[in-house]
């Protein structure tokens, strides 16, 4: 049999014919001929020395056999091609000889240097491994080999693709971590690597996703998870689980400032309880200076208590330590098995666009809104309307309530039903303890009497004790008041008393002026005193009428007069008006 082929050195033009390649075990050597000038590259048995040959000296030329067709080749035998549902693309088959791989099924080239920019192989029944020289397709732009069957892992040199910008190598059988150069496709714009068996993946950094959106990076990042633990992606956009369901794994406002639900829940609730104290103190401090010079009143404190008491049970009281439960399970933390997150999205073997298949619509948040407005409403205008007693209990649950209703249908509602059905239960569970505090006051209300009287009767009590205290006190500010009073009319009485006394004796020593009866004198000051009292009355609403109390010879009464008294009188009645002018001087 032929050892050797040697025909260099000559001037052989055209293409080489394919026979040479059936010698087997030879060596052929064609160096330094006309071949080029042919527009098909040397047979491709002849260049992957497929069919025998021993050796081709120009096996590393890049014109004759082209490295992108010998990688397509080597692709070809690993992924078991003779296997493949589809081989042939207009009459064209897979490992023609002389054809150009750009030719060749799922494979797309520039128009400029015939370079593989695409290879797109998506369910077409490869299986088999995943060959290194894929590295050699330095050009290529979008590789797609999802729906297949291929195994082992993921070629390190696969990070050589630095023109790499689609890469969807999702629903395999792709095991162990994912290779390190998947970090170094900086243009990644989309990467799917979901329903396989990679256990890890190396840090990737943020890909683009303005083409793409949340399915530009997903993985089995999801629970359940087919393994122990699921795997962690920190900068996936979605994260699919075991039984192909996925949820975006997308930063809310909360998760990108470094918290959790539980943690802005519970800072929410203590800020509304700050708040509220702040109000309390600043209401305490007006109506403590606003009834300032009320204190006293024996209806203030029994006001107080009564508005208390009042707002207690207008406001009521709810259940919130049971919204802790639904504030974990509403976590978006997609590695943990104790989130109740139902993963509603869907990423199709047959599409690079995941879609969410909820069928939660706006209606089903009309029926949530109404169902919270009916259940909260009257909480939140009474508690509003009474905030400075709130403070005393919860009037930040109903805010606390709505907003855990909201995120826990967030997170794991699909369907208009399902929104209602969760509303009505976190409903329910909030107003557990009265419904068990009503059953066993139904079953014996004994049980129960001591605990639903004990407020109302310390409040009861609190209230007639600070009543009759009021009471108490507006009586002896009343009386030391008329006490006062009293001090100050018997003043005026005994200096009344002494100015009459000096003005009789002045009147008695005197000869110029007639001599006044004393019944007349007494009388003039009476006269005097009554209407200086009266005048007094008019200046005080709450003061009695002060009378003088005439001697027994007189009468309130007016006495019959005959006719010798008036002439009597009529005599008298200069010197009567003089003595009285006199006194009243």
């Amino acid at each position: 049999s032929l050892k050797q082929l040697i025909l260099a050195n000559n001037e052989f033009t055209g293409s080489i014919p394919t026979e040479i390649g059936q010698l087997q075990g030879a060596s052929v050597l064609l160096q330094k001929n006309n071949f080029y000038d042919s527009s098909k590259p040397a047979p491709l048995s002849l260049c992957k020395l497929r069919s025998g040959v021993k050796e081709f000296d120009l096996v590393n030329d890049t014109e004759l056999c082209p490295i992108e067709r010998n990688a397509l080749v080597d692709f070809y035998d690993l992924a078991k091609g003779s296997e493949w549902t589809n081989v042939i693309k207009n009459d064209i088959p897979w490992l023609d000889e002389y054809e150009s791989c750009c030719d060749w099924y799922g494979v797309t080239c520039d128009d400029d240097m015939n370079h593989v920019i695409e290879l797109n192989l998506a369910n077409n029944g490869l299986s088999g491994r995943l060959s290194e020289s894929i590295g050699k397709l330095t050009f290529i732009e979008k590789l797609d080999l999802s729906d297949n069957d291929i195994k082992g892992s993921i070629p390190n040199e696969i990070g050589e693709l630095s023109s790499l910008t689609y890469l969807r190598l999702s629903y395999n059988a792709f095991i162990g971590r994912a290779p390190e150069g998947l970090s170094y496709l900086t243009n990644l714009q989309l990467l799917q690597l979901q329903s396989n068996r990679i256990t890890e993946m190396p840090h990737i950094t943020d890909l683009d996703d303005s083409v793409y959106s949340k399915s530009t990076f997903v993985t089995d990042c999801g629970v359940p998870s087919a393994f122990d633990e699921a795997m962690e992606c920190d900068n996936c956009t979605m994260c699919c689980n075991a039984n192909e369901d996925c949820y975006p794994q997308v930063d809310n406002r909360v998760e990108k400032w470094g918290f959790s639900y539980g943690t802005v829940a519970s800072v929410l609730l203590a800020g509304f309880v700050a708040v509220c104290c702040v109000v309390v103190l600043a209401f305490y401090i007006f109506n403590k200076r606003k009834n300032r010079g009320n204190a006293g009143s024996k209806s203030t404190k029994r006001r107080v208590v009564e508005d208390e008491k009042y707002a207690l049970k207008r406001i009521g009281k709810d259940s919130v330590w049971l919204l802790v439960f639904f504030v974990i399970a509403s976590e978006t933390n997609l590695q943990d098995d104790k989130t109740d997150i139902e993963f509603t999205w869907q990423c199709p073997r047959d599409s690079d666009i995941c879609k969410d298949k909820s069928d939660l619509s706006s209606a089903g948040w009309a029926v949530f809104s109404l169902l919270m407005i009916a259940h909260l409403a009257k909480d939140m205008i009474n508690g509003s309307q009474l905030i400075y007693h709130s403070s005393k209990q919860n009037i930040s649950l109903s805010f606390t309530l709505a907003q855990v209703a909201t995120v826990y249908n967030k997170a794991i509602a699909t369907s208009n039903t399902d929104i209602i059905v969760n509303s009505v239960e976190i409903l329910f569970i909030m107003d557990l303890d009265e419904w068990l505090f009503a059953g066993l006051e139904a079953w014996n209300e004994n049980w129960t009497k001591h605990a639903s009287d004990s407020e109302d009767t310390s409040l009861d009590v609190e209230a007639e004790k600070g009543g009759k205290i009021a009471e108490l006190k507006s009586e002896v500010a009343l009386q030391k008041d008329q006490v006062a009073r009293q001090n100050d009319e018997i003043a005026i009485l005994r200096e009344t008393v002494q100015k009459m006394q000096t003005s009789i004796a002045a009147f008695s020593s005197s000869e110029s002026v007639p001599q006044c009866s004393a019944n007349e004198s007494l009388n003039a000051v009476a006269g005097d005193v009554e209407t200086m009292h009266l005048l007094k009355d008019d200046n005080s609403n709450q003061r009695g009428q002060v009378t003088v109390p005439q001697s027994n010879s007189e009468s309130s009464m007016p006495m019959p007069r005959d006719a010798e008294q008036e002439n009597e009188e009529s005599q008298m009645g200069v010197a009567t008006s003089d003595c009285e002018i006199a006194f009243k001087c």
